[in-house]
């Protein structure tokens, strides 16, 4: 599967963190470690506007930068939910008509992916792999030609509103943003795709409740596995895309809890200094937004372009659910 373009919307003005502080009374203790240990910064923050009205612009802004044949071959529609909620999705009633207006197409699905937390991200992409393929076999067995039989196309759809405490902030790791994805992709390249390798997912069950209800000692058991369980499916991701850490030219992170990453570099052995961290301080953890926004951020910076060769991008959810995903590009001049 190849990811063809990713158009993104961010708030224009970030919200600085003092600003946060006091809308979210977090709490002095959790103010120094945000901003003197983390050194977080902002947080990409919509006040105004709406889940819907968000959704609707991402859209629009999808079909202004899409190329016309890409956009003509999307037949699959994903939304990533960090929550477990199906919104706007089972509004679908009166929504059918309107996204089927707006991609020129009677026949277009739509679904909705949750349960991995901040990984459901990743989980949509394999599912959107997996009809995508399906498509192409079904050409396949009506004796469709060559050029036919990759030309569906999906989108995902991630980020969500920072409406309620548990999704503001976490004590000690950090602070939620809002900001949206649209991610096309599609079974063949194009100019200047990317190509994804390999997908690893892993969840530990044991604590699939923690969205609810947790415990000190619950928490302190998910402290002692994460880094283990992160490694591991570092591991068997490079091992999957036939690669080795050293070959890594950029390790895009989530939002959450910057000096993970460090601790990741040096149990898994990529350097420290391949951590893109362009957004990590800025724009707060958008959800399953934060892997996407960093793959566009990283082949938008002109300085980094020869970084992008070889890709490994996180996900990670807080009931206990692991992602990790290689992209490669084989282009010699990315944009």
């Amino acid at each position: 599967m190849y990811i063809h373009a990713i158009t993104s919307l961010i708030a224009p003005v970030l919200t600085p963190l003092s600003l946060l502080e006091k809308k979210y009374r977090w709490g002095e203790r959790n103010h120094k470690i945000f901003s003197r240990f983390h050194k977080m910064q902002s947080a990409s923050l919509f006040a105004d506007e709406t889940l819907p009205d968000l959704l609707s612009d991402l859209l629009q802004k999808l079909r202004a930068e899409c190329d016309p044949g890409l956009f003509r071959q999307i037949r699959y529609v994903a939304w990533a939910h960090s929550l477990h909620a199906t919104s706007p999705f089972d509004r679908m009633e009166e929504l059918s008509t309107v996204f089927q207006t707006f991609f020129g197409d009677q026949e277009i699905e739509f679904f909705s992916a949750t349960q991995a937390s901040c990984a459901s991200g990743l989980v949509s992409l394999k599912y959107l792999q997996a009809k995508m393929r399906a498509a192409q076999q079904n050409t396949l067995s009506e004796n469709c030609g060559s050029e036919n039989q990759a030309s569906v196309c999906g989108v995902l759809i991630t980020g969500e509103k920072c409406f309620h405490r548990t999704v503001q902030y976490v004590d000690q790791n950090g602070y939620f943003g809002e900001a949206f994805c649209a991610t096309l992709v599609g079974m063949a390249p194009s100019p200047h795709s990317l190509h994804l390798r390999a997908l690893h997912l892993q969840q530990l069950g044991a604590y699939g409740t923690r969205m609810r209800e947790t415990d000190r000692e619950s928490e302190n058991a998910y402290d002692h596995a994460f880094l283990p369980v992160m490694t591991e499916t570092i591991q068997k991701t490079l091992a999957g895309a036939g690669r080795k850490p050293e070959e890594l030219s950029a390790v895009l992170p989530y939002h959450i809890s910057p000096v993970t990453f460090d601790r990741l570099a040096d149990r898994s052995g990529f350097s420290r200094d391949i951590v893109f961290r362009h957004n990590l301080y800025t724009l707060g953890h958008c959800f399953c937004s934060d892997a996407f926004l960093n793959i566009k951020s990283l082949l938008a910076c002109g300085d980094n372009a020869v970084r992008a060769r070889c890709i490994l991008a996180l996900a990670s959810g807080v009931a206990g659910t692991f992602g990790a995903m290689v992209l490669e590009s084989d282009n010699e001049d990315i944009p």
